[in-house]
């Protein structure tokens, strides 16, 4: 595989076999790489720690430090953690795309993320299946499937739509992958350990900082999360993306699921036990993961995103919703350690 396309897309198992080797064990490889294994610890810290960070651009570089970081994530087996950085390497893969001419390279990519693709034209055919599970996540115009060219079971899309489907569809493998639970042999463990430690305690910070906000102020959300409860409250069928981004903000600053069942009340499609179970899902009381609030650059791709209606949004300086509840929230004393947050009606 040629060097260039293994820089693009280091996820292409072709590229990987050429830097990883077959047969190799774990602990060999990391041995071998222990600068690399130094360098990823340090990216991770990073992204975590808010940072504006870069991809190595070096091709033998790139790989290596794309195979030891979805190591350690795994290793971590943290959605937190594993969701701030997959959205990097998303935004990455997204915009190299949108660059791509190369067909060969499109429809490598595409297979090795399960998207069989073909061109006609200026036009890329994406069977149905594979477009709604991956278009699933959007609250997007564009990805709708009321607005797509249909042919013979397949969407008929723009190398634009296709870039939105091919991003999506490498952060579902993704975040699948690195959440698997997978044994790691004692040695391996002893050497990932001091690598990951400041990582895995900086992720546990920011969740705290996150939770720590004081009791429920409404009069403090943001106006993309006031917008989804005001429809709510007038039974608007709001969509899945607006749902989840509500009990994950709402889960974030404390409330108790008991709490943010309530919300649900008015929702047209309202179904109790479901409600529960989803509520459990996202908040990880159950038994799902844990997962984080949707950041603003994910809410305006969703099309949940109403900056213009409060000047605190619009001036650039807010780049997640629980930064503006924080910032507007200030006067609120911190949350009681002997319980969870209370609901203020």
């Amino acid at each position: 595989m040629k060097e260039d396309v293994i820089e693009k897309y280091p996820f292409l198992r072709r590229g990987l076999i050429q830097y990883l080797g077959e047969g190799i064990s774990v602990k060999s490889f990391l041995e071998e790489n222990e600068y690399f294994l130094q360098k990823s610890a340090a990216l991770l810290y990073s992204i975590m720690n808010g940072e504006e960070v870069s991809f190595p651009i070096n091709g033998e570089e790139r790989v290596k430090n794309y195979i030891i970081t979805k190591i350690i994530l795994t290793y971590i087996r943290d959605y937190f953690i594993s969701a701030r950085y997959a959205i990097k390497e998303r935004k990455v893969l997204y915009d190299t795309l949108e660059k791509e001419s190369d067909i060969r390279n499109l429809k490598s990519v595409s297979h090795e993320l399960n998207v069989e693709i073909e061109k006609q034209d200026d036009r890329y055919l994406i069977p149905i299946p594979s477009f709604l599970r991956n278009a699933v996540v959007f609250n997007d115009k564009e990805l709708k499937l009321c607005n797509q060219e249909l042919r013979e079971g397949n969407v008929v899309a723009s190398k634009h739509v296709l870039s939105k489907i091919i991003r999506e569809a490498f952060y579902r493998k993704y975040m699948t992958e690195v959440n698997e639970v997978v044994e790691f042999p004692p040695d391996v463990d002893r050497m990932l350990k001091p690598y990951v430690s400041e990582v895995v305690s900086k992720g546990r910070e920011i969740r705290q900082e996150l939770a720590n906000m004081g009791p429920l102020n409404e009069k403090s959300f943001p106006p993309c999360l006031a917008e989804i409860i005001d429809q709510m409250k007038k039974g608007a069928n709001v969509s899945h993306a607006g749902r989840f981004f509500l009990v994950t903000f709402l889960h974030r600053i404390g409330l108790p699921n008991d709490e943010i069942y309530k919300y649900f009340g008015e929702v047209p499609d309202f179904a109790e036990r479901i409600t529960r179970y989803q509520i459990e899902h996202i908040t990880g009381t159950g038994r799902g993961r844990e997962y984080s609030v949707p950041s603003c650059q994910t809410l305006g791709s969703l099309g949940l995103c109403y900056k213009e209606r409060d000047p605190l949004c619009s001036s650039g300086k807010i780049s997640h919703p629980l930064s503006f509840y924080r910032t507007r929230n200030l006067g609120n004393r911190p949350v009681s350690k002997s319980g969870p947050v209370k609901r203020v009606d």
